[in-house]
């Protein structure tokens, strides 16, 4: 495939998702290691991004960009603050590459990305406010403070991303009983009595 044709086929916003999987696979590759994984020439994410840093910092806010979609699209305002709580870990857990740089030793997608990815502030504390909703709805106990509830949830859904691809390990069903034992997990945790 020529390097025009792999743009064709992609779009810059082809080129941001191709290049997010590719950074998830290696988070130190090379424009030319992320170019060659993607199908397209070095000199066309070098045209579209300019440097190594640029492409990356754009890789971030898109990664930012889809975790707020996923808890969103959780709808975290129907059914009880835990239910919520539970559909978000799914909705995230749908998104194991944006995880993986989340959760990195060397990060991509950081708090920095967050905030440049919503400037406006929109997508901050949904999580914290469906906890205290849950709180207030009775499904959730009140014993915790919610921002350490939220934190809970966020690095449960760390915990459980990580052991879901550990060991080299993409199968489904590993990846599922993750899922299955972060929801457990946090239920056990936040659930009122």
């Amino acid at each position: 495939m020529t390097e025009a044709a792999g743009m064709r086929r992609l779009g810059r916003e082809g080129l941001l998702k191709e290049s997010l999987s590719a950074l998830a696979e290696n988070s130190q590759a090379s424009m030319l290691e992320i170019a060659s994984a993607i199908g397209v020439g070095r000199t066309t994410l070098y045209r579209h991004f300019g440097d190594r840093e640029t492409l990356v910092a754009e890789v971030a806010r898109l990664g930012a960009r889809m975790f707020g979609r996923a808890v969103l699209d959780a709808r975290p305002e129907a059914g009880s603050g835990l239910e919520a709580v539970e559909r978000m870990c799914e909705r995230l857990f749908a998104l194991p590459e944006v995880l993986t740089l989340m959760f990195a030793d060397d990060p991509i997608v950081t708090d920095d990305a967050f905030a440049e990815a919503a400037p406006d502030g929109s997508d901050d504390d949904v999580l914290e406010r469906v906890i205290a909703r849950g709180q207030a709805d009775g499904s959730i106990t009140e014993e915790v403070p919610v921002t350490w509830a939220a934190m809970y949830v966020f690095l449960t859904i760390g915990s459980g991303h990580l052991f879901g691809v550990s060991e080299g390990s993409a199968v489904p069903e590993r990846r599922r009983r993750a899922l299955e034992l972060t929801i457990r997990a946090v239920r056990k945790t936040l659930a009122a009595d």
